[in-house]
């Protein structure tokens, strides 16, 4: 499915980030566009919040049909490992992937 808003937003070279894609299994997958985000995540532990760092990565469903935990992006350089059961967003048009710098 096309959509012409993730399509500007995933084009935009101040909103988005070129990247390759490294399945466990299969074929590389170079210079995708991803949208990378880096929120503060709390916790509550024993009464108290726990602030943690994420890394969310962001790619359109036409360009990666099925992300899978332990699959790679690597962007400028890093590879960055899935490291939870990758998320559709409400539309199915874009999948979130909480990753961890390896």
């Amino acid at each position: 499915m096309f959509d012409p808003f993730y399509a500007a937003l995933f084009n935009d070279p101040f909103v988005s980030n070129s990247a390759d894609y490294q399945p466990e299994t299969g074929e590389n997958i170079a210079g995708i566009r991803v949208i990378v985000s880096a929120p503060d995540v709390t916790t509550p532990v024993m009464g108290f919040d726990a602030v943690s760092a994420t890394m969310i990565i962001e790619v359109r469903a036409t360009d990666i049909a099925a992300p899978k935990r332990d699959d790679v992006f690597v962007i400028d350089g890093i590879a960055y490992v899935i490291k939870a059961a990758p998320k559709a967003n409400s539309t199915r048009g874009v999948w979130r992937c909480e990753a961890v710098a390896q």
